[in-house]
C-alpha cells in the first residue's frame, strides 16, 4: 500500500487497511461454521478486580472497603454477591455470566497482568496491547503480529476487524485490519473514498494515480459489500438474544452477525471505556455496577446469539491493570497493579477460578497496597493462541524479549 493511501486511512474516521491482493468481500463469502474466532474486549481505565470477583471470606475485604464492599453470599442483602466457589463470589450485576460459569463456559483468572510497575493508563495499555512491557520501541500489536505470521493466500479480507472507528493498539501493524465504525458512518466513508479516487476531467493521469485509483476502487467495493452485509445483518434474527441498548451491545451484536455470516472472521476486538473509577465507584448500584451489567449482558447475549458457534469462539476480557485494594476517600479506588481477566467460550474449561490467590493481607500485596501479578498476561495470550488456533506464541517469539518457564494457567482445553 502506498504512503498517500496509508496516510488517508490513518486519518479517516473509519480506518481501513487493504492491499492489492485483497479481493472483494463477496468472493470471500462462504458457509464456514467452524472458523475459530477470538474476540478481545478491552476494559479501558483499569477495571477493579475486587469489584468484579469478591473474596468474600477474607476478613480484610470489608475492613479495607467500608463503603464499597459487597455482602457475601450468606447475607440476606439483595445485593449480595453470587457464589462461585469457597473463595470468590461474583458481583450480582454480572448475574448473566453465572449460567455460563456453571455450564463450564466462563473462567475468571485472578492476579494477572504486567510485572512492569507503571501506573500510567497509556503506558500500561501500550505495553499490554503490544505484548512488550517496557519496550517502547515496539509499535505493532500482539494480535497483528500473530495475523502477519499466519497469513496465507486463503486468508479472508474479513479475517480481522475492530468494531469501532479506530483500531486498538493490539491490531495495529503491517497486517491489514478493518476498523468498522457505526453503520451510518460506513456509508459516508464510502462516499469519501469514491470522491478521493475519482479521476480528474478524463485527462490522462500519471501511473501512480492509476495505481492509487485501482487500489481505491477495490477498497470502495469492499466498503460497499461490508455496508450491505452490516445492513442486512441488522434485520437478522438474533435467536432471542437480548443485547443491552448501548454502543457495546450494538458492537457485540454486529460481531455476532459477521460470525454467523460465515465470512472467515478470525480475530475481532472491541474497546469498552469508562472503568477509571477514582470517585463514587459504585460496584453495588452505581457506575461500575451499570458497566458490569452492560458488559455481562452483552457477552451473554452474544453467546446465545451465535449458538453452536461458541464451540469455536473464545472471548477474552481484559484491562490494563487493577486498582488499589483499599478504597480511597472519594468512595472509589486508584490505579493498582494485578488485575483480572475473563475467558468465555467453548474451549474454555470454565466453572472454576484460575490463577494464584494469596489473599488481602498487606504482606502479600504489591507494595502493600495492590493485588500482585502472579500470572503474566502474555502467558494468558499465549495459551489462548495455542488452544484456539494451534499457534505456539512463545516458541515463535511473538512477545519480544520474553521467555517464560511458567506453565500456562490451564483454562483452555
Amino acid at each position: 500500500m502506498n504512503d498517500t493511501r496509508r496516510q488517508f486511512l490513518v486519518h479517516s474516521s473509519a480506518a481501513l487497511a487493504g492491499t492489492t491482493a485483497m479481493s472483494s468481500l463477496s468472493s470471500a463469502a462462504r458457509d464456514d461454521k467452524s472458523t475459530p474466532t477470538l474476540l478481545t474486549i478491552y476494559l479501558r481505565g483499569g477495571a477493579d478486580p475486587l469489584g468484579m470477583l469478591i473474596p468474600y471470606k477474607d476478613p480484610a475485604y470489608t475492613a479495607v472497603r467500608p463503603t464499597i464492599a459487597l455482602s457475601g453470599p450468606d447475607s440476606k442483602d439483595r445485593h449480595a454477591a453470587l457464589p462461585l466457589d469457597d473463595t470468590f463470589a461474583l458481583n450480582p450485576a454480572m448475574a448473566s455470566l453465572l449460567p455460563l460459569f456453571k455450564q463450564g463456559l466462563c473462567a475468571p483468572i485472578v492476579c494477572v497482568g504486567s510485572h512492569h510497575p507503571t501506573r500510567s493508563h497509556f503506558d500500561a495499555q501500550d505495553f499490554m496491547e503490544r505484548g512488550a512491557p517496557g519496550l517502547r520501541h515496539v509499535s505493532d500489536g500482539w494480535l497483528n503480529r500473530y495475523l502477519l505470521e499466519t497469513n496465507t493466500r486463503q486468508s479472508s479480507p474479513l479475517r480481522a476487524l475492530a468494531m469501532q472507528p479506530r483500531l486498538p493498539r493490539s491490531l495495529r501493524g503491517n497486517y491489514p485490519v478493518l476498523a468498522v465504525p457505526d453503520q451510518s458512518v460506513v456509508g459516508s466513508t464510502v462516499n469519501v473514498f469514491e470522491n478521493m479516487y475519482r479521476l480528474n476531467d478524463g485527462k490522462p493521469t500519471p501511473s501512480m494515480r492509476q495505481r492509487v485509483r485501482r487500489d481505491g476502487e477495490r477498497t470502495v467495493n469492499q466498503l460497499h459489500e461490508l455496508a450491505k452485509l452490516m445492513q442486512s445483518s441488522e434485520s437478522d434474527d438474533s435467536g432471542g438474544a437480548r443485547y443491552p441498548t448501548t454502543p457495546f451491545g450494538s458492537q457485540m451484536r454486529r460481531i455476532a452477525r459477521l460470525i454467523k455470516a460465515g465470512r472467515g472472521l478470525e480475530v475481532a476486538a472491541v474497546d469498552y471505556g469508562g472503568w477509571d473509577h477514582h470517585i463514587d465507584e459504585g460496584p453495588i448500584n452505581g457506575n461500575m455496577a451499570k458497566h458490569l451489567r452492560y458488559l455481562s449482558d452483552g457477552v451473554a447475549a452474544f453467546v446465545k446469539d451465535i449458538g453452536p458457534r461458541i464451540d469455536h469462539t473464545t472471548i477474552l476480557v481484559m484491562s490494563e491493570f487493577g486498582r488499589t485494594v483499599k478504597e480511597n476517600g472519594n468512595f472509589g479506588t486508584d490505579h493498582g497493579h494485578g488485575g483480572v481477566m475473563l475467558a468465555i467460550g467453548g474451549k474454555v474449561k470454565g466453572g472454576q477460578v484460575y490463577g494464584r490467590w494469596t489473599g488481602l493481607d498487606p504482606k502479600h500485596l504489591y507494595e502493600q497496597r495492590d493485588l500482585p501479578v502472579h500470572t503474566d498476561f502474555r502467558v494468558v495470550f499465549a495459551e489462548t493462541l495455542h488452544r484456539q488456533f494451534g499457534f505456539d506464541a512463545i516458541r515463535e517469539g511473538l512477545f519480544p524479549q520474553y521467555t517464560s518457564d511458567s506453565p500456562p494457567p490451564g483454562f483452555m482445553s
